[in-house]
């Protein structure tokens, strides 16, 4: 347990290696004053660090052309089905209505 607050240092090397050190990780739990440092270390490297993963995580420059045109192909073949199933729905809705046997009426 800390009887003192980490150094600026101290805390910049538990950030950069993720932790770890369980004397530093419990008073971090218990001090919201080296929560904060801890925070603004962490945020210093932010428009560094945010330009990386928006680099890392950007999509490919053809991203919008690529995805209309697979949507488009998926609309055109659930059409595709859709008139299919029609032509087929169609068949089987004539074949019934010209073998459908009347039922003798007790009349």
């Amino acid at each position: 347990m800390f009887f003192r607050h980490p150094s600026k240092r101290a805390l910049q090397e538990w950030l950069d290696h993720g932790g770890g050190g369980e004397t530093i990780d419990d008073h971090l739990a218990d001090c919201q004053r080296c929560a904060t440092t801890l925070e603004q270390l962490a945020t210093d490297d932010g428009p560094a660090l945010s330009d990386a993963l928006a680099f890392a995580f950007a999509p490919p420059d053809d991203f919008v052309e690529r995805l209309e045109r697979k949507v488009v192909a998926r609309l055109d073949s659930r059409v595709m089905l859709g008139m299919v199933s029609d032509l087929f729905g169609a068949g089987f809705e004539t074949s019934r209505l010209l073998f459908l046997l009347e039922e003798p009426t007790d009349e």
